[in-house]
């Protein structure tokens, strides 16, 4: 099929020169290389061409890597056999750019999977010759099966590229063809959007062509259409398409150039006529709406429409007011009208936010977009949902024109805005004076807006605008008349407010003046607000240094206190206002003011001391502050500590060292107060100082606040200080008698860094002669001790420290070095020796079991107990008569009968856990098994268990000889193996 010429022929032939110029350029790349190679490539030319027969090609399949772009790309060369550049597979891509239908008939022959060849921006054959307008490519593509729809990397469609590229030609091949106008790319857009957003005039007019086939409605990124996206834009011209051509057959009078294009036309004439023709066109269908009783805002005659909201609940026309798009929003509203519509119902739409056209024109700030909307019909005084105006808006933006115009296009609609409140119940004015709108306020004021105006809070625009530092506004607001003792609903007057936003009060107090309210200043100065602070406290506590002093000069009262009791001197010592605090002394009551207490009783000093402010203490203490206590008997000290600040807790005691060991009404010292509040270092200091250990009136001291409230940094200042330690581990109170035991119990953690600050090496190396380690047993020798039944008897407990260990189950607190060398130590002193002493006693208890037994073996191999009765009478007279198995008997039962005694001692103490542990268990089996072996011979008879007790007996008791020669350095990794051993046997 020969192309026909198309109105951009001459770019199409440049672009098929460029691409064909590109093309040997790639050639001319892929072969350059030495002439060995060249020669090479001659000798491995394919066979296979002699194999081609009629239209169909068989490849080998070494030939079809060639296909693959990857392998192309990555080699020129494969084993056996090479891939030329004419058959590259990206050679059908270059193909249909230059539109080669040769090059590209030979190219699908010879392969068809080639139609699905894509480049680095996924794109095939197919967008290739949609985005050069090659229709004699996509006409051949069409006959051969391929597909119009496909997708680009980006989601493109053919469609999308002709669209980007502006081919008109092979849109319209592609939409008479059977392609989905109507399929969205990665960015949610449709070929109608992509259109829109380029302002491609000439696609919308071919589009219209195939209206059937197009939805207008149809929405794309956060459900918008092509019309709003038009109004986004400011695409009048396709905004215009859009509403005129787009529409169903039964009105095809409409054209896609109206009135506005046809004046760019050249020919007067046809502007006239198309002037006439619109008319005629408006005629008929005023006509036609007549005859068909329909609703004006509810037709759907054209292919767009107007009343389709974006998922943001925006309509088109509120899309251009707010994007500033005046042109299309004339289009939008000269449709309106072309349909029968009044502009006003136009202009009157509702977002999701109750905002109409009007208040989006005013936040785009477009003075044409405003008029625009005001001409329109829309009225300044329509509120959207939070109750405020356009007025309110332009007002708070300070767009000035934009009030003037509003108010001087709609005068009847003027003081209906000045008067309506939005839902904090402010007026235009305020919110001009809260974005310090000083011109709109004076305009406002002079179209009649109320000065003196309450909002919700009860604030005046002059309160408001000094609350937003608007001092431009506040002085143009006292010029023309404003009530400066307005208050808040906090009961503030505006020289709070300027003291506490930074205003400054000289020109304040020259704008009152001027306006003749010297009273009225005067009167301002000590007012008090409803926590009963004045200006000066909130100077004092903002540290507005000059407002101080203007009010000060002013006359302002220096000893005024809020409802707490608290003077302007109390917040400068609270927020460590220094030049604040001495300016407030160098005042004439400034010596009188200095002692003076809040309502808890506390002074400047103490407050300074306990926000830790030296340099404002300091000032106090030059200043000759008196050392009072508080409600509660704390001094400055106290304070100091409890907040942690080491270095006022040292400059206090460096001018009054007294102050130390003071208590408190609950006999708290500055030790008591630290350790409560968790001060590691406060404590640290105080233990430095010497402070006394002191207990309080619940008999408690530090450390036991410490291990009751279970902070570990407060003890672990305490028990590992280097002058103190010893001293603090050895108090006792009734709550923790023992601070050893108590830690052991509570906080194992400290009490470890306790055992580590008791071992002391040698400053040299190990293998030094003067290399040393010394151990110091001090924190395991637990002063505690109990007293024995009624008589106040005194009983120490042995190992106290290392018994809690065991109790509480501290595994890490055993294994520390401390407790090895304190055990080891106490085995070599004493424990050995018992150790032996019980070995003995045992070893005897062994011998007698194994004697017994071994005698008892000895008559039961003889008779085997297949021997006649009379010769069991023999037996059993000899055995009873054997005096030495009877004395043996009885070392066996008083063996037994004492350590019986002794597990039961134990199983009353430990209870049920007792019988947990393996070496209990068998011990009392071994006594079991010993008494059934010994009672026959006893009682002078012989039964058959005896035999079977006896080797259980004699088995234990060997065992129970291992478990006890154990040393006291094995670990219990093997008691665990032996006991699992026994097991394995018993069982």
């Amino acid at each position: 099929m020969k192309e026909e010429p198309t109105r951009d022929g001459s770019i199409r032939w440049m672009s098929w020169v460029l691409g064909g110029s590109k093309n040997v350029q790639r050639a001319a790349d892929d072969q350059v290389v030495g002439k060995h190679r060249l020669w090479q490539l001659i000798q491995m030319r394919r066979i296979h061409e002699s194999k081609v027969g009629g239209t169909a090609r068989m490849l080998s399949s070494n030939e079809k890597l060639c296909l693959s772009p990857l392998i192309f790309r990555q080699s020129s060369t494969v084993d056996g056999d090479v891939c030329l550049l004419t058959d590259s597979p990206y050679r059908i891509l270059r193909a249909a750019e230059s539109g080669n239908l040769d090059d590209f008939n030979r190219l699908f022959v010879a392969e068809p999977a080639r139609l699905e060849v894509r480049d680095s921006k996924g794109r095939a054959a197919v967008h290739q010759a949609a985005a050069r307008n090659k229709l004699n490519i996509l006409q051949f593509i069409r006959n051969h099966g391929g597909d119009l729809n496909l997708r680009d990397s980006c989601g493109n469609t053919p469609i999308h590229i002709a669209i980007e590229h502006n081919s008109l030609d092979a849109l319209e091949y592609l939409l008479q063809n059977g392609a989905d106008p109507s399929a969205l790319n990665d960015k949610k857009q449709a070929a109608l959007h992509l259109a829109v957003e380029l302002n491609r005039v000439a696609v919308l007019q071919v589009m219209c062509k195939f209206k059937d086939r197009i939805d207008p409605r149809q929405g794309g990124n956060h459900g918008r259409t092509a019309l709003h996206l038009a109004a986004i834009h400011d695409n009048d011209e396709c905004a215009r398409i859009l509403v005129t051509s787009l529409a169903d057959s039964k009105f095809k009078y409409f054209k896609a150039e109206d009135t506005i294009s046809n004046q760019k036309s050249q020919n007067f004439i046809a502007f006239l006529c198309s002037v006439f023709k619109m008319c005629l066109t408006w005629k008929y269908t005023k006509y036609y709406k007549h005859q068909c009783n329909i609703n004006p805002l509810k037709m759907k005659d054209l292919g767009v429409d107007n009343r389709q909201p974006c998922h943001n609940g925006y309509y088109p026309i509120h899309e251009a007011a707010k994007n500033a798009a005046s042109r299309t929003m004339e289009v939008l509203l000269q449709w309106a009208e072309s349909r029968g519509d009044s502009r006003h119902q136009m202009i009157s739409f509702f977002d999701a936010e109750g905002n109409v056209p009007l208040h989006s024109a005013v936040h785009s700030g477009d003075f044409k977009a405003v008029e625009l909307c005001l001409k329109s019909g829309a009225k300044i005084s329509t509120q959207q949902y939070d109750l405020s105006t356009p007025v309110h808006l332009a007002c708070a933006q300070g767009a000035i024109e934009i009030v003037r115009l509003m108010f001087g296009l709609q005068p009847a609609e003027k003081d209906q805005c000045l008067c309506s409140c939005d839902a904090q119940k402010m007026t235009p004015l305020h919110c001009a004076a809260m974005f310090d709108r000083s011109e709109i306020v004076q305009y406002l004021i002079e179209e009649g807006a109320d000065i003196n105006a309450l909002d919700k809070e009860s604030r005046s625009p002059l309160l408001l605008a000094a609350s937003r530092s608007g001092w431009r506004t506040v002085t143009s607001l006292i010029r023309l008349g404003a009530d400066v003792q307005v208050k808040d609903s906090g009961k503030r007057n505006v020289l709070h407010l300027v003291v506490m936003y930074g205003g400054r009060l000289d020109e304040f107090a020259h704008e009152i003046t001027m306006a003749n309210n010297q009273d009225a200043l005067e009167m301002l100065l000590n007012e008090k607000d409803n926590t009963g602070c004045s200006p000066l406290h909130y100077a004092s506590r903002g540290g507005h240094i000059r407002s101080v002093e203007s009010l000060l000069r002013l006359g302002a009262c220096v000893n005024i206190k809020n409802y707490n009791g608290e003077s302007p001197l109390h917040f400068g010592a609270r927020y460590g206002r220094y030049n604040i605090v001495k300016k407030l002394l160098n005042s004439e009551k400034g010596a009188f003011i200095i002692n003076e207490s809040d309502g808890e009783g506390l002074t400047p000093l103490h407050i300074a001391s306990q926000q830790g402010h030296t340099k404002v203490v300091q000032l106090f203490l030059n200043r000759g502050a008196l050392l009072h206590r508080d409600h509660k008997g704390r001094n400055p000290l106290h304070l100091a500590a409890m907040s942690g600040y080491t270095q006022t807790i040292e400059l206090l005691h460096s001018v009054h060292s007294h102050l130390l060991d003071q208590c408190d009404k609950d006999k708290n010292t500055a030790l008591h107060l630290a350790t409560m509040e968790n001060k590691p270092n406060a404590i640290t200091l105080l233990l430095h100082m010497n402070c006394k250990l002191l207990f309080n009136s619940l008999d408690l001291s530090a450390i036991d606040y410490a291990i009751y409230y279970k902070f570990p940094e407060a003890a672990l200042s305490m028990v590992t200080h280097d002058s103190r330690a010893e001293e603090i581990m050895s108090l006792k109170s009734d709550r923790h008698p023992c601070v050893t035991l108590a830690l052991i119990a509570s906080m194992p953690r400290v009490f470890e860094a306790v055992q580590d600050k008791c071992i002391t090496k040698a400053n040299c190396k190990k293998d030094s002669k003067q290399f040393y380690i010394k151990y110091s047993f001090s924190c395991l020798q637990c002063p505690f001790v109990q007293k024995c039944g009624t008589t106040g008897t005194i009983k120490p407990t042995p190992l106290p420290a290392l018994n809690a260990m065991v109790v509480h189950g501290r595994v890490e607190l055993l294994a520390h070095p401390l407790s090895q060398k304190y055990l080891q130590m106490k085995w070599n002193t004493y424990g050995k020796y018992f150790h032996l002493a019980h070995l003995l006693f045992y070893t005897i208890f062994l011998v007698s079991v194994t004697l017994f037994s071994s005698q008892l073996m000895v008559y039961n191999h003889n008779s085997s107990f297949n021997i006649t009765n009379d010769a069991l009478l023999t037996v059993e007279n000899n055995i009873t008569n054997a005096a030495t198995l009877k004395t043996v008997a009885v070392m066996i039962v008083i063996y037994v009968f004492i350590n019986s005694a002794r597990e039961g001692i134990q199983f009353y103490q430990q209870g049920w856990p007792y019988l947990l542990d393996p070496t209990n268990v068998v011990a009392i089996l071994l006594y079991f098994s010993a008494i059934a072996m010994i009672a026959p011979n006893l009682t002078n008879c012989l039964l058959e268990y005896q035999i079977s007790s006896a080797s259980i007996t004699v088995f234990l008791s060997w065992f129970t000889l291992l478990l006890n020669l154990q040393s006291q350095e094995v670990s219990n990794l093997q008691t665990l193996l032996q006991t699992g051993l026994l097991s394995e046997l018993m069982f």
